[in-house]
């Protein structure tokens, strides 16, 4: 995927299709501004009076990219996706279907949970190396879908000592959140899970069917599955633009830079370093094969491959291409 631009869109404006440009157009002003449309991943919208076009649909859907939809606390309330144009993609949700409650999941899900609580032991040995070194302890306690819940026990501790780094008396807030800290992060995670969502829809899969997240009413469980080995890299940039800089709260500069910060992150996976976007496509294509080939090991960052690595990186480059 070449297009890896995300365009925030936080005022009243009318949004059309100009000679394959994204034409945004904004009501107060009469200001005009265009982006090609094969360089946009995704739209971000945050405004109540945005009008959009069928074209803009169709020309972003034909690129891949979709629209996320954001409330007042920059949670995401809906997301457009493409229909994917995947010779494999009609096979992948059978087979996602057939490994519900399986083994199978609950090793793919232990991979995840090491990845995040990695992550997050990365971004806390910026802030006290003493936690940090604590909580790498418990990661070989991970088996069997996370029974122990040792990702929970982690999350209070990182949560803990990350807002104490700021001085400050908050806590994690998902749903509602008014302070800079939790909405900086919120905003964060919708931009990581509308790069996450585009690149689980291009593979044909079903992303009602999480690996682990199964809530009915949601759509997206695979999606909040995916995001979770990626969330550092929302923490570790709130944290490095927060702690340089006074913001009171979540406004249009902080946005555009956090935008900027993430897209500008980079992964390590088989000791190379890729972009964000490549980062996410191949975590996610290692999903594929290890269903296409009965396989159980996932391609993550900050966790460290059990097999063979020279086998598994020929082995997967074969499958990616």
């Amino acid at each position: 995927m070449g297009n890896d631009y995300i365009v925030s869109i936080e005022r009243d404006s009318f949004l059309s299709i100009d000679i394959g440009r994204l034409k945004i157009k904004f009501a107060n002003t009469e200001q005009v501004h265009f982006v090609a449309v094969v360089d946009i991943a995704a739209v971000i919208l945050s405004s109540y009076q945005i009008t959009i076009t069928n074209g803009v649909f169709k020309a972003l859907s034909e690129v891949g990219a979709i629209i996320i939809c954001v409330d007042s606390s920059f949670m995401p309330t809906s997301i457009t996706l493409p229909i994917a144009k995947n010779i494999k993609g009609s096979a992948r949700p059978y087979l996602q279907a057939k490994n519900i409650d399986s083994k199978f999941n609950k090793s793919l899900w232990d991979q995840i949970i090491k990845s995040k609580i990695s992550g997050q032991i990365s971004v806390l040995k910026n802030i006290n190396t003493i936690q940090a070194n604590y909580l790498e302890k418990f990661l070989n306690q991970i088996q069997n879908g996370d029974d122990k819940n040792i990702e929970s026990f982690c999350a209070r501790i990182y949560w803990e000592h990350y807002f104490k780094y700021f001085h400050s008396i908050n806590i994690r807030e998902k749903m509602g959140a008014t302070d800079v800290i939790n909405s900086s992060l919120n905003y964060g995670y919708a931009i990581v899970r509308s790069i996450v969502a585009r690149s689980l829809s291009s593979t044909g899969l079903n992303l009602n069917l999480g690996i682990w997240h199964s809530r009915k009413d949601n759509p997206f469980n695979l999606v909040e599955d995916f995001i979770e080995p990626f969330r550092y890299i929302v923490d570790k940039v709130v944290l490095t633009l927060l702690k340089n800089n006074n913001y009171e709260f979540l406004n249009k500069e902080l946005k555009n830079k956090i935008i900027i910060e993430i897209l500008k992150q980079e992964i390590t996976l088989f000791d190379k370093q890729y972009r964000l976007f490549q980062g996410i496509d191949k975590a996610i294509y290692s999903y594929c094969r290890c269903l296409e080939n009965n396989t159980s090991t996932l391609i993550l960052p900050n966790i460290k491959l059990t097999k063979n690595l020279k086998d598994i990186e020929i082995n997967y480059i074969k499958y990616e291409t």
